[in-house]
């Protein structure tokens, strides 16, 4: 926010602009958030307490911030090296419906690195220049498909599952699996149905 406001404000090039963009700079902005926090929230808690506070919130988010660091660099790399584009093609000559090609797609990215928010937009971006050439197909509708295909079963590699469970307090794996891979694969049967029907309005 400090870094737009300055670019904004004309202040690129200046001191304040660079202080702004120093203090408004993801890792930054961050540690002074929890320098805050540690600050307001905690202010009569003993050092070796707030300590054990910060490393309970360090276990709990680790796992998340490095699977989806993992599910981002596996997502480059299906961009980079072309995989996502072959995948596209075989994808593409299949007997499907057009519109579900980016659904298709999202949804075997989803399998095979877990994040749902790289799925679609790899989903999206390589399926776009396929499904643009295609006639009658309505671009909005091949977009609410490359996003729905990317509910499917949500499971270890997924940041968002351990958000859930460790939100919730569960621990075994199968109580993890029904409170939220199963339930994300019903959100996505219902939403090729759904993909499906919008197409055929559309």
């Amino acid at each position: 926010m400090l870094a737009k406001t300055a670019s904004f404000s004309g202040l690129d090039g200046s001191l304040w602009g660079q202080v702004f963009a120093f203090l408004g700079s993801p890792v930054i902005a961050l540690a002074i958030s929890v320098l805050l926090a540690v600050a307001t929230l905690m202010p009569k808690v003993d050092k070796q307490q707030t300590l054990e506070r910060l490393e309970e919130g360090l276990q709990s988010a680790g796992i998340i911030l490095l699977v989806t660091g993992a599910g981002g660099a596996l997502g480059a790399v299906l961009r980079e090296s072309g995989t996502g584009n072959l995948l596209a093609q075989h994808v593409a000559s299949l007997p499907l419906s057009p519109i579900l090609i980016p659904f298709v797609i999202a949804t075997l990215v989803r399998l095979i690195q877990g994040s749902g928010t790289v799925a679609m937009i790899t989903a999206a971006s390589i399926s776009a220049p396929i499904v643009s050439q295609l006639p009658g197909i309505n671009m909005l509708a091949a977009a609410q498909a490359a996003t729905l295909g990317a509910l499917f079963f949500s499971y270890f590699n997924d940041s968002m599952f351990w958000v859930v469970n460790r939100m919730m307090g569960i621990k075994e794996v199968k109580q993890q699996i029904m409170v939220w891979s199963v339930p994300t694969t019903i959100a996505w049967a219902i939403s090729l149905v759904g993909v499906l029907v919008l197409d055929w309005l559309m």
